[in-house]
């Protein structure tokens, strides 16, 4: 999910954005009558990852992604999946963080084999 900062965005976008409805079903936002957003306001604070992750959450994650690729997803189920998906994240990198590093260092030595192959 990207994070887009208002304080970066036109005067009148910060304007416009704040000035959709607060609705638990969102708004869609609509050019030549076709939709082309779906906005939904975020509720509650978001989870600092501390949090455990148990199998219920686990599954109920599960659950809503099966309805979001089946085209039965609500709004609101939209949001907390949203909410799921980061905190899952979070919990993850706090118990076992990807080797991020490695494949970079990794990386570098295959494009520097890569230059030498090539002459460059």
């Amino acid at each position: 999910m990207n994070h887009i900062p208002l304080e970066q965005q036109d005067d009148a976008v910060r304007r416009f954005v704040l000035s959709l409805p607060v609705d638990p079903n969102g708004s869609v936002l609509e050019l030549n009558g076709r939709a082309v957003a779906w906005v939904v306001h975020a509720v509650g604070p978001a989870t600092n990852g501390d949090e455990p992750w148990t199998e219920e959450k686990n599954q109920r994650r599960c659950d809503l992604i099966d309805r979001k690729y089946g085209g039965a997803l609500t709004p609101a189920e939209a949001v907390e999946l949203v909410r799921l998906q980061e905190e899952m994240l979070r919990y993850r990198q706090r118990v076992a963080p990807l080797p991020v590093e490695h494949a970079r260092r990794l990386h570098q030595e295959l494009l520097a084999k890569a230059a030498a192959w090539t002459g460059e």
